[in-house]
Protein backbone atom coordinates (compact mmCIF):
# COMPACT_ATOMS: atom_id res chain seq x y z
CA UNK A 1 0.00 0.00 0.00
CA UNK A 2 1.08 3.44 -0.97
CA UNK A 3 0.15 6.17 0.96
CA UNK A 4 0.75 10.07 0.41
CA UNK A 5 0.25 13.32 2.26
CA UNK A 6 -1.22 16.12 -0.38
CA UNK A 7 -0.14 20.15 1.00
CA UNK A 8 -3.09 21.16 2.05
CA UNK A 9 -1.97 25.50 1.97
CA UNK A 10 -3.55 27.40 -1.11
CA UNK A 11 -2.41 26.83 -4.47
CA UNK A 12 0.59 24.83 -3.61
CA UNK A 13 -0.82 21.34 -4.87
CA UNK A 14 2.98 19.18 -3.29
CA UNK A 15 1.91 15.46 -3.02
CA UNK A 16 4.44 13.78 -0.99
CA UNK A 17 4.82 9.81 -1.77
CA UNK A 18 5.61 7.67 1.73
CA UNK A 19 5.48 4.49 2.54
CA UNK A 20 3.34 4.67 5.21
CA UNK A 21 2.04 7.82 7.16
CA UNK A 22 3.49 7.80 11.16
CA UNK A 23 3.67 10.01 13.68
CA UNK A 24 6.61 11.49 12.42
CA UNK A 25 4.98 12.90 9.90
CA UNK A 26 2.83 14.92 12.10
CA UNK A 27 4.52 18.90 11.57
CA UNK A 28 6.44 18.24 8.46
CA UNK A 29 7.19 21.22 6.38
CA UNK A 30 5.87 21.08 3.05
CA UNK A 31 9.21 21.09 1.20
CA UNK A 32 7.39 23.23 -1.72
CA UNK A 33 5.64 25.74 0.77
CA UNK A 34 6.45 25.10 4.43
CA UNK A 35 2.98 24.70 5.44
CA UNK A 36 2.66 21.33 7.65
CA UNK A 37 2.00 18.46 5.33
CA UNK A 38 0.38 16.29 8.48
CA UNK A 39 -1.52 18.05 11.38
CA UNK A 40 -1.97 16.14 14.85
CA UNK A 41 -5.45 16.91 14.04
CA UNK A 42 -5.56 14.85 10.42
CA UNK A 43 -3.40 12.30 12.41
CA UNK A 44 -5.76 11.46 15.19
CA UNK A 45 -8.28 11.08 12.35
CA UNK A 46 -5.75 9.11 9.85
CA UNK A 47 -4.85 6.04 12.65
CA UNK A 48 -7.86 4.59 12.72
CA UNK A 49 -8.70 4.39 8.65
CA UNK A 50 -5.38 3.39 8.33
CA UNK A 51 -6.15 0.80 10.89
CA UNK A 52 -8.80 -0.60 9.01
CA UNK A 53 -7.29 -0.35 5.62
CA UNK A 54 -4.06 -2.65 6.98
CA UNK A 55 -6.84 -5.24 8.79
CA UNK A 56 -9.10 -5.54 5.21
CA UNK A 57 -6.17 -5.78 3.35
CA UNK A 58 -4.85 -8.66 5.59
CA UNK A 59 -8.16 -10.49 5.14
CA UNK A 60 -8.53 -10.21 1.39
CA UNK A 61 -8.60 -13.36 0.33
CA UNK A 62 -9.60 -13.13 -3.43
CA UNK A 63 -9.16 -16.08 -6.15
CA UNK A 64 -9.25 -13.57 -8.93
CA UNK A 65 -6.87 -10.80 -9.95
CA UNK A 66 -9.45 -7.97 -9.62
CA UNK A 67 -7.92 -4.87 -7.84
CA UNK A 68 -9.39 -2.05 -6.01
CA UNK A 69 -7.98 1.05 -5.35
CA UNK A 70 -8.73 3.09 -1.98
CA UNK A 71 -8.72 6.73 -1.99
CA UNK A 72 -9.23 8.21 1.59
CA UNK A 73 -8.54 11.91 2.12
CA UNK A 74 -8.36 13.76 5.38
CA UNK A 75 -8.85 17.59 5.47
CA UNK A 76 -9.41 19.00 9.00
CA UNK A 77 -13.09 17.91 9.56
CA UNK A 78 -13.84 16.20 6.04
CA UNK A 79 -12.81 12.82 5.25
CA UNK A 80 -13.71 11.20 1.41
CA UNK A 81 -13.07 8.08 0.59
CA UNK A 82 -13.40 6.88 -3.19
CA UNK A 83 -13.04 2.78 -4.29
CA UNK A 84 -12.18 2.27 -7.87
CA UNK A 85 -12.39 -1.20 -8.90
CA UNK A 86 -9.49 -2.60 -11.42
CA UNK A 87 -9.31 -4.62 -13.98
CA UNK A 88 -7.12 -7.07 -14.96
CA UNK A 89 -5.49 -5.96 -18.49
Amino acid sequence: MSEVLNCDADGCGHVEHVGTITSEHVGAACPKCGANLLTQQDWDAWRPIQALLNMARSQAQSSTDDRAEVRVSLHGDKTSIEITNRKPN
